[in-house]
């Protein structure tokens, strides 16, 4: 006779399904839309604007002045060296700003996040002192768990996946809330790969023309607590 692998739902080691996440998250998102509102529209906003200056395919223009009514190359004169120089510094301070504010957002996210797998109350003030006092430790969180998983090809994803909540519940350093969070997700492997399936899925809805990009941003923002869900889940198993 085969032992059970799965705990009943009556026992304390159950842990629901990845897909059984969506709908306490989806709640979690609406009861709290005015704090995830603002802070999931800044990434899309910037997604927004890279999309108006991505080039189309085959063709030199950009999205906005296909017309060529802006297209500077086709009056046959090149820019002066100075307004190069000027747009170029622009450029590269405009990635330092998107860089910025879209670090804070994270942060103020995942604390919320947090927060709300906890039954807590959300206001932009208890969020705000997170960011300030991690700010650059979550940066570098994101930074090297970010290489690991990407040159592991994502084998490590499943380890490093709930270590930006450990390091903002614990106040934890970066190789710290790593481990913790290797050890928390290894009690159940399954679990945390379930959500990660799921946050795969839904970025794939992406690819799907016209409509898919929204449709994956509505979705991955009601599934956004998820992981915070499963985190809060795994603490109780130990």
């Amino acid at each position: 006779m085969t032992a059970r692998r799965r705990a009943r739902k009556s026992s304390p080691l159950y842990l629901p399904r990845a897909r059984e996440l969506f709908t306490p998250s989806k709640e979690l998102v609406l009861k709290n839309i005015w704090i995830f509102g603002p802070l999931y529209a800044i990434p899309f906003i910037f997604s927004i604007h890279s999309w108006i200056w991505a080039p189309v395919a085959g063709q030199p223009h950009h999205w906005w002045y296909q017309t060529g009514r802006f297209n500077w190359s086709s009056a046959g004169s090149t820019l002066p060296v100075y307004l190069t120089l000027l747009i170029v510094g622009f450029s590269l301070l405009w990635l330092v700003i998107i860089m910025a504010i879209g670090t804070i957002a994270q942060i103020m996210a995942q604390e919320a996040q947090l927060k709300a797998a906890k039954g807590e109350y959300l206001t932009f003030e208890n969020l705000w002192p997170q960011a300030r006092l991690l700010g650059w430790r979550m940066l570098g969180l994101y930074i090297v768990s970010g290489l690991a998983i990407v040159f592991s090809l994502f084998i490590l994803a499943r380890r490093y996946l709930l270590a930006p909540y450990v390091m903002l519940e614990k106040k934890t350093g970066i190789r710290e809330s790593m481990r913790i969070s290797s050890e928390l997700s290894s009690r159940n492997p399954g679990s945390v790969w379930g959500v990660i399936g799921v946050l795969v899925i839904i970025a794939l809805v992406g690819a799907v023309p016209f409509a898919g990009g929204l449709v994956s941003f509505i979705l991955g923002a009601l599934y956004s607590t998820a992981p915070a869900l499963r985190y809060e889940q795994l603490k109780k198993l130990a």
